[in-house]
């Protein structure tokens, strides 16, 4: 019996943008419903400490993952090619038993001086007179009786994140997005869901805010635990069904990691360092008070939350994929990096610019005493857009191991540390936002424009005009609805300003239409971008090729 035909490169990939594409709206909208919950009923005081909290997991995370969350996703694929599925399982286990190790360092060192981190914060809720004496006392108290609660949250996430990132790695690595997808929407949704009812609940007692604050501690170390069970077992599910190739002959066998493993992960681990470092998680950190944590991790939230729903319908595809064009599996790697550049800048500008135009409403709407927090979101968003954008020459960088070049632009991400030393007492929080959206930048324009230089790689400047330009009316418009709309004032109900958001959604909606026949007028697709999207299997594809 002959084996099942695989499908091509290019099916594959149009059916985990697909996939990606389909599941944006439910993982948009449960986040947000949650977010501004939480944000609404939670005082200012306790986001900020749970941002904190958030932050120094995030920091743990990254010393553990040791950059394998960006290099097995190019290694998977090569060493399943190359020494089959008993070559991957090899790597795997040596990856996972690697980050035990640094993980159970890093938890008794967490235990060993939990009084010196708890008190951090203590200090940071302490030095804050923007928020009331009760707030304060209620947090400090909770820090002092429940303080190895928040350690013991800590190291849960810590334990699960490197099952999940493995897990998912994995899954990214065979393009099965449907399964990622899902999984991610569940690890999103289920905290969220959790900390609603925690909420809730701790309404009823006599300590809503105490309360309120522990239940959305268990629930962001719970959900997780049930998310990596889901994810454990597609993976069990795709690697019943994958049909290896047969190993050369010739393969030379390995013992624990392939070939360039550790000169490719120790490029990626200075990448997440840096990362990190150019982050909301390390900017937290350099805050003088607990207000000033919240309102920059809100504003850093909101323009996180929009970019990585644009950026979804590539989430976990454009490694996998220039490495495999690069492998000779099909198509040019100048072919596959215009095609991704151009589905982004059809996302990320017009997003961009909406979100400016509509980031001062959001944020009254949403979350009115985070709405000093636009300031941030205006310094953010053209900061990171463009990043993401600029990203894609770094990640083929990355797969051509130009890793000297890679290596350069990531340490340019280290000039955040002096230049939020120098902005932040100029311009406070909103100097901190400066700092690490510039850094980002910097990096980016670096990978560009060696990725032109070294690999040839060329900008689709013409593309980037149309989009442009169909931004251009669009913002018009945007702005002129936006001057028509119902003033949001200071003193809104939670109900009243629900009651506004389906006119800011018929708003959003309709300007968005704008942009696509704009775009449509302007010159509309490339013709190659057109042929492909004609051969995807696509819900209203009719439509979508009419307007695009």
């Amino acid at each position: 019996m002959s084996d099942p035909i695989q499908p091509s490169l290019q099916s594959q990939v149009s059916r985990a943008v697909l996939w990606n594409t389909l599941f944006v709206p439910l993982r948009m909208l449960a986040e947000i419903a949650a977010t501004a919950l939480k944000l609404t009923v939670l005082p200012i005081a306790a986001y900020g400490v749970l941002a904190l909290i958030s932050g120094a997991s995030s920091a743990f995370g990254t010393w553990i993952d040791l950059g394998t969350a960006r290099a097995l996703p190019k290694f998977i694929p090569e060493t399943m090619k190359s020494h089959g599925p008993a070559g991957v399982l090899r790597m795997l286990l040596t990856v996972f038993w690697a980050q035990a190790i640094v993980l159970t360092a890093i938890a008794g060192g967490l235990i060993w001086q939990q009084s010196t981190y708890l008190g951090t914060l203590a200090d940071k809720i302490q030095a804050d007179t923007r928020i009331d004496v009760v707030s304060q006392t209620l947090l400090q108290e909770l820090l002092g009786s429940q303080g190895w609660l928040f350690i013991t949250i800590i190291i849960l996430m810590l334990i699960t994140g490197v099952a999940y990132d493995m897990l998912m790695a994995f899954l990214n690595s065979f393009f099965k997005q449907r399964a990622w997808n899902g999984i991610s929407l569940l690890a999103g949704l289920l905290p969220q869901l959790l900390a609603v009812c925690a909420i809730i609940l701790a309404q009823l007692s006599t300590n809503p805010l105490r309360w309120s604050v522990i239940g959305i501690l268990v629930s962001v170390a719970l959900a997780p635990a049930i998310a990596v069970a889901v994810a454990a077992w597609q993976v069990v599910v795709v690697w019943r069904g994958t049909n290896a190739p047969p190993v050369p002959s010739d393969a030379v066998a390995f013992r624990w990691i392939p070939a360039g493993f550790l000169r490719y992960t120790g490029v990626s681990y200075l990448m997440t360092m840096t990362d990190f470092v150019a982050s909301k998680s390390f900017a937290v950190y350099l805050t003088s008070s607990i207000t000033d944590a919240a309102l920059l991790w809100a504003g850093a939230s909101l323009v996180g939350m929009v970019l990585s729903y644009l950026y979804t319908p590539l989430v976990g595809i454009t490694v996998p994929l220039f490495t495999r064009v690069r492998s000779g599996e099909g198509g040019t790697i100048q072919g596959a990096f215009g095609s991704i550049v151009r589905i982004q800048m059809l996302l990320l500008v017009p997003g961009g610019v909406a979100l400016v135009l509509l980031a001062q409403a959001a944020l009254r709407l949403l979350t009115p005493q985070y709405a000093d927090a636009v300031m941030i979101v205006y310094v953010l968003v053209p900061c990171l857009f463009i990043e993401s954008l600029l990203t894609m020459a770094h990640n083929v960088l990355i797969v051509y191991e130009e890793l000297r070049l890679v290596t350069i632009g990531r340490m340019l991400t280290l000039v955040v540390i002096p230049l939020g030393f120098l902005l932040s007492p100029l311009y406070g929080v909103v100097g901190l936002a400066i700092a690490y959206g510039s850094a980002r930048l910097v990096a980016g324009l670096w990978a560009t424009f060696w990725g032109w230089r070294r690999i040839g790689l060329q900008w689709p400047w013409r593309f980037m005009a149309r989009v442009c330009a169909a931004s251009g009316v669009m913002a018009a418009t945007l702005y002129a609805c936006h001057l028509l709309m119902p003033v949001i004032g200071d003193g809104l109900t939670l109900s009243a300003r629900l009651a506004l958001l389906p006119g800011y959604a018929l708003v959003t909606i309709g300007n968005a239409l704008v942009f696509f026949v704009a775009f449509r007028i302007f010159g509309g697709l490339e013709p190659s971008d057109r042929g492909q999207l004609a051969q995807m299997k696509l819900p209203f594809k009719r439509f979508i090729m009419r307007v695009l």
